[in-house]
This record gives structure tokens, C-alpha cells and sequence, in this order.
């Protein structure tokens, strides 16, 4: 019995040697390094092929029009947008819209670089924390196929705040376990460059200062927790003290120039918000999931997994968790950590568009990104050991676990979590390919005013799915078009009007009749008007409103006039021989003035039509 527990004994000892010694191995080290650099090179391969087919939505269009609209100084910098405070965001924004009319190729370039910096972080802070070491490669993978970093990725807006906030993490993390192994200042400054730099492009890289100061409590001081914090105050002042002053700063000018977005909350709506975000849309994420999508507003997409892939989730992911308590040691800190981190964004959202969306809201996973950040740290955490951490997880001795699990078969089911990440990856993308119906409208829209040259257009609503009501008073030709050619003006009065269809398409005006003039008592001429002006009469009575007319008229030379009708007075011009005007008046009215005419210059109105503009024939 002791013969075998003596062989027991050095059959552990070589194979802990054998561990330490492939980890610190150079020639192993950096073929890990080199096999990390081409995993991210395939990630940034499959995501040219997600990002490029796709197109600009919504919140962009706005961003744009500020940047084409604004000089680019302090104040544009640093005005808010939606609740985000994002400068380096719409110095992005002011870079592509100088490069260009809706020039989706810079932007979508600019963005592949920012995840190039994000995936490169987070292979940097994988093995600064925990060695050159085939385990770094494993959370690598999940979070470079994880489906929760796409839908952020893939819309513009949402990726000028969420890239560089997972840069921000990683290079902070990474800097951070450096200062406090070291001591060394750079570090330091590295870690509040990093926090800054993610600063600004939103708020939510504040929270990694909580994540920081958990790692340093956790894993880099022992005893109780006030002798932890003692040990952390006093040892790491310089930190404490730079890293406190910097996000106070930023909370302070944040929260008195930024209109807050929070919103009553009530207890039922936190628990199907828990439900949604947390119990459907993030756990099936993390092994791969979701597989099915909700296409409720397209092209974005929600998280609508069947409920037995939920439940098996779950099971894999409890799974996990008591593999590590059974194999590791200090396991559990590194759930805690993922946990808390989960909660505040769940927080986060039940205060702000929780209350507006419900809890459908929750399976968006716009707003879980950052969590793959921390998942991926905590997957380290948990079983990698943390270089020069005094309580970093260890293996547990004996292990509590009576069976043993080959690595090979964990590695072909990592494998098979991010193979199944790229999938439901996959279908996302094609969404934005295929679904994002503003891309065909300005597409249209830009061609026909390249055709027709200066167009006069009617403005008004673009079709919910282009541009969402939402973001009224926005949501307008005018705003899409402004951004699609230089070509387009909305006059109050014009000659030859155009309108946009549903599809973009330029089409001739029609009026939709709403009311007409009464018949004029000269034939072949209808109303005569000359230098003294005239009151045609309506065969009836518009209410108050915003309304088009069309006059059908004949003059007998070029002449200045001005057309009076409800609340608008408009100054125009007629054109010599027979022609059309149409003009915008506002109010209620039951006749239109037309004088101004110069002397000598007479008008034969033959009709007057009042209504509201629709699109006819194609504009030639």
C-alpha cells in the first residue's frame, strides 16, 4: 500500500513537472502565440464577410448627418447621443462622412480594424495573465465565435461603442495584473490609458474599474476581506488613488451634461428581464447558441432559442461550474466575478429601455456584449493558473472528481461550441445582407438623383422598416437624402417636383385630392390674374393641416407672384406658357391669393388642386 502511494506520488510530481514544463517552453510558447494570431486572423476573415455586404441603419444615418452638418470642434465632440457620451465616436463618424456620400466601405473598414485591436487584446491579456499555454487558446476561441459580440459588431452605431469598450477591457486587465505583479508605473498608466481610451466611445467601460479592483481583492491579497482591502489600499495607493480620481471625474461631467435614460422599474419586469436576458438569451450564447432568431425588427435580430436547448445549457453550463469546484481550487471567485458583472448589466437595462421594451428587450445582445469579456477572463480564472497571483486557482489534490475527463474530449467540445457560435453567427449576418431595407432605399434614392440631377423632392416619412419612427422627427427624405446626394432640395415651392416611393425610387407628384377650385368663369382660361391680384375660391373648405397645391396654369411671360393660402404667404415665380406650380402651405382655408404678378404679365389658372403628395409615374 505505500509502494503505491509512493508511485502515485511521482507519477503526480512528473506530471506536474511535464505541465510546467511544456507552459514555460519558448519553442511551445510561441507556436501557442502563432496559432492565437491565426485564430484571429480567421475570426477577422469570417467577420470581413459579415461586415462588408452589409449596410448603414438607423442610429448611423443620424450620426452622419451630424457629422456632415457640424464643424468638428469641442462641442460637436462631445455632445450626446441616445444617452452615450462618445467623442472618439463621432470623430469616426466625421472621418467617414468627409471620406465620402454614405461611404460604407471606410466605415466598415475602420470597424474591422477596431475588432482586429479588440481580438489582438484579448490574445495579449489571455497570455500576459496566464502564460503561453495551450488553455489561453480555449477562451480565445469562445470569444472569437461568440454570436454575443455580432449584432454590436454589425451595426455601425452600436460598434463605434461596444469595439473599443472590449479593447478597453482586455488592455486594461492585461495591464493591470502587470502593475500589480510589478509595481512598475508604465503599467499603471497603461491601465487608466486603456480605461480612457474606452472612455471615449461610452460609459460602460466604468465598469471595469469594479472589475479591477475585484482581481486585486481576489486573487492578489489573502486573509479576511478588510485585511484584503487594507492590504490593497495600502500596498496599491498610487492606483487606488489615479484610478478613483479619473472615473469620478468622468461620472461628474457624465452625469450633469448627459440626459439620463433611467425609468421606474417595477419587481415583475425585472424578473422576465432576469428571465430573458439572462436565463434564454445569455446562457445559450455561451455554448454556442442562440441557433434560432426572432426577426421582430429587421435587420437586427432577437435570441429565440427552443426551450430544450435552454434547458441544455443550462445543464452544460452547471456542468462546467462543478467540474471546476470538483477539479480546482478558489474556483468559485472567478463565477462571482461573471455573476456580479451579469447583474449590473442586467441592471442597467432594467432601468433604461427595460421599461419602454419589456422583456423582449432582454434578448437583444447588444447589450450582453462586454459580458463575453468577462466570460472569457472568468474561464481563465477558473482554470488556468494566474501567473504571480498568490490565490490563483490550482488544481485540487486529491481531485473530488472519481472519473476523469479526457482534455481532448474538452477540446473537441469547445470546438464544437464555437463551430456552433459561428453558425448561429452566420444567420444573424445574413439579416444585414438581405433585410436591411433602408440599404435598397438610398441605394435607389442615390441613383435616381444621379440621373435626374438637382431634384426638387417633398419631404416626409420613409417607411417604418428604412427609418423607424422612433427617431422623429428624423425619420424623413430629407434626412436620408441629405446623406445620399448633394443633388436633392426641398423647396417650399418648385416647378417639377419629385417624390420618393416606398422603394426610393424617384416618381413624378400626384395630389391626392383633398379639395379643388371651383370652375372659372372664362373659357379657356379659367381664373384671369393679373398685376392686381385675385382670390380663386375652393369648392370647399381644407382643415387645418400641412398641405401640397398644385397649380395648372398659363402665363403669358416670366413673372414673380406670391401665392397666399391659410397661415403661408409664399413668394415664387411663374415660368412663361403653360406649366405647373406646386407649393407647401400650412392652415385652414376655402380660397388662394395669387398676386405679385410684374406689370403687365397676366395668368390663366385652369385649376388648383389642394391635397396631400403621393407617387406617380416615374419621374423622366
Amino acid at each position: 500500500m505505500a509502494l503505491r502511494e509512493t508511485e502515485l506520488h511521482t507519477m503526480g510530481s512528473r506530471s506536474t513537472q511535464r505541465r510546467r514544463t511544456t507552459a514555460g517552453d519558448p519553442g511551445t510558447g510561441q507556436l501557442v502565440t502563432l496559432v492565437g494570431v491565426v485564430m484571429i486572423l480567421v475570426q477577422l476573415a469570417w467577420r470581413a464577410w459579415a461586415l462588408f455586404p452589409s449596410w448603414f441603419f438607423l442610429d448611423d444615418y443620424n450620426l452622419l448627418l451630424d457629422a456632415t452638418q457640424r464643424p468638428l470642434d469641442l462641442g460637436y465632440l462631445l455632445d450626446p447621443y441616445n444617452g452615450h457620451l462618445m467623442p472618439g465616436g463621432r470623430l469616426v463618424a466625421s472621418l467617414v462622412a468627409e471620406s465620402g456620400t454614405l461611404n460604407w466601405a471606410v466605415a466598415a473598414t475602420v470597424t474591422l480594424i477596431m475588432q482586429a485591436m479588440a481580438s489582438g487584446a484579448a490574445l495579449w491579456m489571455l497570455l500576459t495573465l496566464f502564460g503561453r499555454r495551450w488553455g489561453v487558446l480555449l477562451p480565445l476561441g469562445i470569444y472569437l465565435t461568440s454570436v454575443l459580440t455580432v449584432p454590436a459588431f454589425l451595426w455601425w452605431a452600436a460598434a463605434l461603442n461596444q469595439v473599443p469598450t472590449q479593447f478597453a477591457i482586455f488592455m486594461a486587465v492585461g495591464a493591470w495584473v502587470l502593475h500589480l505583479r510589478t509595481h512598475r508605473w508604465r503599467w499603471l498608466i497603461l491601465t487608466i490609458a486603456s480605461l480612457c481610451y474606452g472612455l471615449l466611445f461610452d460609459v460602460k467601460p466604468l465598469l471595469i474599474g469594479p472589475v479591477l479592483a475585484y482581481i486585486a481583492l481576489a486573487y492578489f491579497s489573502t486573509g479576511t476581506p478588510l485585511r484584503r482591502v487594507g492590504h490593497v489600499l495600502r500596498t496599491y495607493w498610487v492606483a487606488a488613488s489615479v484610478g478613483v480620481l479619473t472615473v469620478s471625474c468622468y461620472t461628474g461631467y457624465y452625469l450633469t451634461h448627459v440626459e439620463q435614460p433611467f425609468a421606474e422599474v417595477t419587481a415583475p419586469l425585472v424578473g422576465r428581464l432576469a428571465s430573458s436576458m439572462l436565463g434564454t438569451a445569455f446562457v445559450s450564447a455561451v455554448v454556442g447558441g442562440p441557433w434560432r432568431w426572432s426577426l421582430e425588427a429587421p435587420p437586427t435580430a432577437f435570441a429565440d432559442p427552443p426551450a430544450w436547448t435552454v434547458h441544455l445549457a443550462w445543464v452544460m453550463a452547471f456542468s462546467v461550474i462543478v467540474y471546476a469546484a470538483l477539479t480546482r481550487v478558489r474556483t468559485a471567485r472567478a463565477w462571482v466575478l461573471l455573476g456580479g458583472y451579469l447583474v449590473v448589466l442586467l441592471a442597467l437595462l432594467v432601468t433604461s429601455r427595460g421599461p419602454e421594451f419589456g422583456a423582449l428587450i432582454g434578448r437583444e445582445y447588444r447589450y450582453l456584449t462586454d459580458a463575453v469579456c468577462v466570460l472569457v477572463l472568468c474561464l481563465g480564472l477558473a482554470f488556468l493558473p494566474l501567473k504571480g497571483a498568490p490565490e490563483s486557482s490550482a488544481p485540487r489534490t486529491p481531485s473530488l472528481l472519481r472519473i476523469s475527463v479526457s482534455p481532448r474530449l474538452v477540446t473537441a467540445a469547445l470546438v464544437l461550441i464555437c463551430l456552433s457560435g459561428l453558425a448561429s453567427s452566420s444567420v444573424y449576418a445574413t439579416y444585414w445582407h438581405s433585410d436591411n431595407a433602408s440599404d435598397a432605399y438610398l441605394q435607389n434614392l442615390r441613383r435616381d438623383l444621379s440621373a435626374s440631377g438637382p431634384t426638387d423632392l417633398v419631404d416626409h416619412p420613409v417607411p417604418d422598416a428604412v427609418l423607424s419612427q422612433l427617431t422623429a422627427p428624423d425619420n424623413t427624405v430629407r434626412t436620408l437624402a441629405m446623406l445620399a446626394s448633394p443633388l436633392a432640395s426641398f423647396p417650399s415651392s418648385s416647378p417639377r417636383l419629385a417624390m420618393a416611393a416606398d422603394d426610393g425610387t424617384l416618381r413624378q407628384v400626384l395630389i391626392r385630392l383633398g379639395v379643388r377650385s371651383r370652375p372659372g368663369p372664362e373659357a379657356d382660361c379659367g381664373w384671369r390674374i393679373d398685376e392686381d391680384g385675385l382670390d380663386v375660391p375652393l369648392a370647399g373648405r381644407a382643415f387645418e393641416w400641412q398641405w401640397w397645391i398644385r397649380i395648372g396654369y398659363l402665363s403669358s411671360t416670366d413673372s414673380p407672384v406670391v401665392v397666399s393660402a391659410g397661415d403661408t404667404v409664399l413668394e415664387t415665380e411663374v415660368v412663361a406658357g403653360l406649366n405647373t406650380l406646386y407649393a407647401r402651405v400650412d392652415g385652414s382655408f376655402d380660397d388662394i391669393r395669387i398676386d405679385g404678378l410684374a406689370p403687365g404679365a397676366t395668368m390663366c389658372v385652369d385649376i388648383i388642386e389642394v391635397g396631400q403628395p403621393e407617387p406617380g409615374g416615374t419621374l423622366e
